[in-house]
């Protein structure tokens, strides 16, 4: 689900989430963290890329605290979308509305100011996004540099990447000496099984401690047939549950045929995770300590410059 319009063409406009329904059987557990959510903001305020590659339905952070209260997500990892291109502003704004609730992942080039970096720390980023599935943002070029940047901050690279294309993936992730985060099961091939190259080679790096993977959008990894993704998420589970964490991927980008049922994605988190201790694990414990360890930032107090 690449999103690169055709030269000439205006970016497609994404179908607006469903309104969230509040659950009762199989509510999320106590403390459950969704690490992968994105918010935006009225467009005369906040202007999108020319870039970019798709055009989002308006839903701001009033919008997603709906999701969180309906479906009893206590905590949760705004993620800037590449529609912003290198401008993190609606990020900024969203992390200040709920300091102990949220924390962020920027997309700030590595040649900014320090006090950038700093700013973003103090409101609650934690990591750098590089996704170059879509346009207008960092590239595997910016990956070294990144990981430089964000090391004294303790932040990770969030990697947005298709691992089948992505034959260096273990001496990149290895290189890095940050924690590295891959987005959406890596996109791992189907056909190839749980013992394709690519995805034992990111099991392996899983199990190893090396990265994290993240439990998110089955529907762009397999559309209409989430049942194809258990054999992988079973691997996963088997060999390095310690280093899993979970998405709702709302507001389900970059869907303009259909919007997938939150409710059919919710209800995975019980097949994938059948017992409570491993639930605890992935969906509390191993995301409180990637973005949550250093408790509460010192957002609008100490904001300082953006400069």
């Amino acid at each position: 689900m690449n999103a690169h319009p055709l030269p000439g063409t205006e970016p497609r406009l994404c179908l607006p989430p469903d309104a969230p329904v509040r659950r009762v059987a199989n509510r999320l557990p106590p403390g459950t963290c969704d690490t992968h959510a994105h918010v935006f903001g009225p467009v005369a305020r906040f202007p999108l890329d020319p870039g970019r590659g798709y055009t989002p339905s308006p839903v701001t952070i009033i919008d997603y605290r709906r999701v969180m209260d309906a479906y009893g997500i206590e905590r949760a990892v705004l993620v800037h979308p590449s529609v912003y291109g290198f401008d993190n502003s609606v990020l900024f704004e969203a992390l200040e509305t709920m300091p102990k609730r949220l924390r962020g992942v920027a997309v700030i080039s590595p040649k900014a100011p320090e006090t950038l970096f700093a700013w973003a720390h103090r409101l609650g980023v934690r990591g750098l996004r590089i996704n170059p599935r879509n346009p207008a943002g960092l590239t595997m070029k910016d990956f070294s540099a990144v990981a430089e940047r964000i090391k004294p901050f303790g932040w990770h690279i969030q990697l947005q990447v298709d691992i089948e294309d992505f034959s260096d993936l273990g001496s990149v992730v290895v290189a890095a000496d940050v924690p590295v985060i891959i987005d959406h099961f890596g996109f791992p091939d189907l056909a190839r099984g749980p013992d394709g190259r690519a995805f034992g080679e990111l099991v392996a790096l899983a199990a190893a401690g090396k990265c994290i993977v993240k439990m998110s959008a089955p529907y762009r990894v397999a559309p209409d047939r989430y049942t194809a993704l258990k054999p992988f998420v079973e691997r996963l589970v088997d060999r390095a549950p310690a280093s899993l964490i979970w998405a709702l991927d709302w507001p389900h980008t970059e869907c303009f045929e259909a919007v997938p049922d939150d409710g059919a994605i919710l209800d995975l988190v019980w097949d994938w995770l059948p017992w409570e201790e491993l639930r605890r694990q992935v969906l509390v414990d191993t995301p409180r300590r990637l973005f949550f360890a250093d408790g509460e930032p010192d957002s609008t107090k100490a904001s300082g410059s953006k400069a």
